[in-house]
């Protein structure tokens, strides 16, 4: 089957869009330099086309134009954005701020999206992505963790229409520096919604990432996977919405 002409035109596919800021703007991160996130970010991009169209949003003034690995293609589409006005938010402020930005800027968007922090490979995103084709009617599928009162936001897929009318706009309450993060906005904000509208995934991410601020890598190993899948799915069996353990 030949790609599509653009990421949105497939009705099968669903786009993953990618966040990213080569240079960080006012917070500390644990991997600063350039290069390294750039590298780190090009590997993304070249593991996602693979499955997907890829939206790669990114909102420094990285020349990122000099890098062919980032050349548009009918299976790639970067869209550049300036940095954030308000960069002593914090990470999660400029990120959905982009977010928004991207959205209005697209005369056609897609109806549904998967967004991923662009610096991590959730390497069985295959299944993942399967899972969120077939689940075509809810609004939000991500990760909430109640007893941490907090919305895992490096992985989660959205309707176009839903996050207009329920994330647009949120990012404005986030300041890390006040405890405010945008994690936490989020739980507080999607727990009234029926689970029919918001729910967890089925499928536990295999992630393969560093944390951005402790530079720590996450745990990856197969046998921990397995442990926690098994957890997922029986947590399922009384509660589709949220993950009564955590990570």
């Amino acid at each position: 089957m030949a790609s599509p002409a653009t990421p949105f035109e497939s009705e099968r596919e669903i786009p993953i869009v990618l966040t990213a800021t080569v240079v960080p703007n006012g917070v500390v991160a644990a991997s600063m330099a350039p290069q390294v996130r750039l590298a780190e970010y090009a590997q993304a991009v070249k593991f996602y086309v693979n499955h997907a169209p890829v939206i790669f949003l990114e909102n420094s003034p990285y020349p990122l134009e000099q890098h062919a690995e980032f050349n548009a293609t009918p299976r790639l589409q970067v869209r550049r954005f300036a940095p954030s006005a308000k960069p002593e938010r914090g990470k999660g402020y400029q990120e959905f701020e982009m977010i928004d930005a991207w959205l209005a800027a697209e005369s056609h968007p897609p109806e549904r999206w998967v967004k991923i922090t662009g610096r991590y490979q959730i390497r069985n995103i295959a299944v993942v992505l399967r899972e969120c084709r077939a689940d075509g009617r809810s609004g939000l599928i991500i990760d909430q963790v109640p007893r941490k009162g907090l919305a895992r936001t490096y992985l989660f897929c959205a309707s176009t229409a839903f996050y207009q009318e329920h994330l647009a706009g949120r990012y404005e309450e986030c300041d890390d520096r006040q405890g405010e993060w945008i994690e936490h906005i989020l739980f507080r904000k999607l727990k009234d919604l029926p689970a029919e509208e918001v729910h967890a995934f089925r499928t536990q991410p295999l992630l393969i990432a560093t944390a951005g601020t402790a530079g720590l890598p996450f745990p990856s190993g197969q046998g921990q996977w397995r442990i926690k899948q098994s957890l997922r799915r029986i947590n399922r069996l009384f509660d589709r919405k949220y993950l009564w353990y955590s990570r």
